[in-house]
């Protein structure tokens, strides 16, 4: 088990997340890319084992996060079950002191560690949830090419996959209104998501 680990994180966190997941029972799988989640934690059903998955496209730090952040749920699950908020009060403090095991055992890259120190005093409900270190992680495991919809001027054009092609417009609370060319259908984009700015005069719009 510890060598599955160490295909998707450092040497120093595969014991200790091998060991989390033979202490509470739960089955893992490792998921193609989601665009709408990162992972998920689903509770024991009609006699199955409760079931972590982590996307597989996720960097070793993005991965370790995410996948102590789930493993967090299966805890506080197996204290309260449902009486506990899926983000509240007890999984706060039990996804902090992973975390801490974690960094204590050099499992993240150093340059890390200070923007990971700031997200633990206020743990949020994805690590997309907190703007500095999903930016931050992104930018650490995947380099300068990575662009988010939030840096780009507005009208600037951009896609999001291989071929979906939009117009940047105003910001609405976190979200910018965004077209799609060529239908010009309008939605509301995330300003942390992941885009290729293209030129407006591009062959690639239609």
């Amino acid at each position: 088990m510890i060598d599955f680990f160490e295909e998707y994180i450092s040497p120093q966190a595969a014991p200790l997340a091998a060991k989390w997941m033979e202490e509470l029972g739960f089955d893992l799988k490792v998921s193609k890319k989601r665009s709408t989640k990162l992972g998920d934690f689903r509770p024991p059903f009609k006699g199955k084992a409760a079931r972590i998955s982590v996307n597989g496209d996720l960097g070793p730090n993005h991965f370790l996060i995410t996948y102590t952040h789930e493993v967090a749920h299966a805890i506080v699950w197996g204290k309260y079950g449902r009486k506990a908020k899926p983000h509240g009060i007890e999984w706060q403090s039990t996804y902090t002191e992973l975390l801490k095991e974690m960094i204590e055992l050099d499992a993240f890259a150093d340059d890390l560690i200070e923007v990971l120190m700031q997200h633990i005093q206020r743990p949020k409900a994805s690590s997309c949830s907190d703007p500095e270190l999903y930016k931050f992680l992104n930018k650490f495991e995947k380099g300068d090419e990575v662009s988010f919809l939030e840096d780009l001027e507005e009208g600037s054009h951009f896609l999001i996959g291989k071929n979906r092609r939009f117009i940047k417009g105003k910001k609405r609370r976190s979200r910018f209104e965004c077209k799609e060319i060529p239908s010009m259908k309008l939605y509301y984009v995330h300003g942390h998501a992941e885009v290729k700015e293209i030129d407006k005069n591009s062959s690639l719009i239609n």
